[in-house]
């Protein structure tokens, strides 16, 4: 994540009129916040919308009851294959229409859960990937955490994530793999960062699939403690870049104390309404000052698919997105209809993201001028405040992409005088 001031922001009136400016705009919900559950009901999946943009549930079709209000609220569904050996038609049917994502199979280093040894998991791989190229999604890695009662293979046990995931790899060497997703139940801020600093050296995104304070005796794991934990986990997986996405495990479970998000149907536990509450970006990035601009039309050099039109960064659905074909240079273009006086601009990333670009401003769409560069960015949300234009059109251009695929972005938002 990346914020970017001119150094005039930094005087001390113009500071003091963007607090005041901040402290009025509502909080922007997390393009990675999510959460691990099955059972929603619809009343459950309003209740949540507040503060996640996905779900998952370990399966390859959602909920009836989530789903028929997930798209209105601004969730999206993510599906699984969880183990057993899937069949490629029935899979690809199974999952719904304008679906970006699949995720592999389920802690296979696992006896007791997706049960497949690397071998195994990389000769079902294709399978997955052949699913990905009909539906045009992205994939991530089998979910793996520290197992008790592990699988093995050719002398090795897999207790050490790590180890599984580098067999599998050596075995699925030209596989599909867009993410690694891992699983996490330590207690503390300390050991979450440094797990999540083992995956770092597969150079993609990491997705923690799940997590929760739930690796100490029973009685000590109090409301206070899940509290403090999940406060002190999500604001760090906000503000790391190499965390694409995370939930929280799980909405309504016994098997862990006070980890529940939700009691009744549509009930926020207090737990989850910490959760949802929590800020996006870690906390450390308040929205650029001035009022929201509504882009009457949005264009792009190209699209990566119909699904990923750029009209998407500019929905206010964060569960949707644009995105480029694969190459350099590509733009997203922003019509506001007249010229309006712009102050700040936010662009809220996927995992594709742009390393360079510039933020560039038009009266005739035709001779532009740039007010903002960004040359080794982070991706995440990168705020451009403190701009003083004056235009009808607004672009991002990008020389650089930071993966092999396109730039993507769930939403781009101006902010100025109408």
């Amino acid at each position: 994540m990346t914020r970017f001031t001119p150094l005039r922001s930094l005087m001390p009136l113009l500071g003091l009129l963007c607090l005041a400016a901040v402290s009025a705009q509502a909080q922007t919900k997390s393009t990675k916040r999510g959460v691990a559950y099955g059972y929603h009901s619809a009343e459950d999946m309003k209740a949540l919308s507040k503060g996640i943009s996905w779900w998952y549930n370990w399966a390859s079709t959602p909920e009836a009851g989530a789903a028929s209000v997930a798209s209105s609220v601004g969730v999206s569904f993510v599906p699984m294959v969880w183990g057993g050996t899937p069949n490629a038609d029935q899979l690809a049917a199974s999952i719904p229409a304008g679906t970006q994502y699949l995720l592999g199979f389920n802690e296979p280093n696992f006896k007791s859960q997706a049960r497949k040894t690397p071998s195994e998991a990389a000769a079902l791989w294709p399978i997955l990937e052949d699913v990905a190229r009909r539906k045009n999604l992205k994939l991530a890695s089998p979910a793996v955490n520290y197992c008790g009662d592990c699988v093995s293979e050719g002398g090795v046990t897999f207790t050490d994530p790590v180890v599984y995931l580098d067999a599998f790899f050596a075995k699925c060497t030209n596989c599909q793999v867009d993410y690694v997703a891992v699983h996490w139940y330590a207690c503390d801020l300390s050991a979450l960062k440094w797990y999540i600093g083992l995956f770092k050296k597969y150079n993609k995104p990491i997705w923690l699939t799940e997590f929760a304070c739930g690796d100490r005796p029973h009685d000590q794991i109090t409301l206070d403690v899940q509290k403090k934990y999940m406060t002190d986990a999500v604001t760090y997986l906000e503000s790391e870049p190499a965390v694409f996405r995370y939930s929280w495990f799980s909405a309504r479970n016994n098997e862990i104390p006070n980890i529940n998000l939700l009691g009744a149907s549509g009930q926020l536990t207090e737990l989850g309404n910490l959760y949802v509450s929590l800020p996006a970006g870690g906390g450390t990035t308040p929205p650029p000052s001035g009022n929201k601009l509504t882009p009457v039309a949005a264009t792009a050099s190209s699209s990566e698919s119909g699904g990923t039109a750029a009209a998407n960064a500019i929905d206010g659905n964060l569960s949707t997105r644009w995105s480029s074909a694969f190459a350099d240079p590509q733009y997203l273009q922003l019509d506001l209809g007249t010229a309006k006086k712009i102050s700040g601009v936010r662009l809220t990333w996927e995992a594709a993201y742009g390393k360079d670009y510039q933020v560039q401003v038009s009266n005739d769409a035709a001779a532009w001028t740039t007010v903002a560069t960004v040359v080794g960015g982070d991706g995440g949300v990168d705020d451009h405040t403190g701009l003083s234009a004056t235009a009808r059109y607004v672009r991002i251009y990008g020389t650089k992409r930071a993966t092999g695929y396109g730039y993507s972005l769930f939403e781009v938002e101006l902010f100025g005088t109408p």
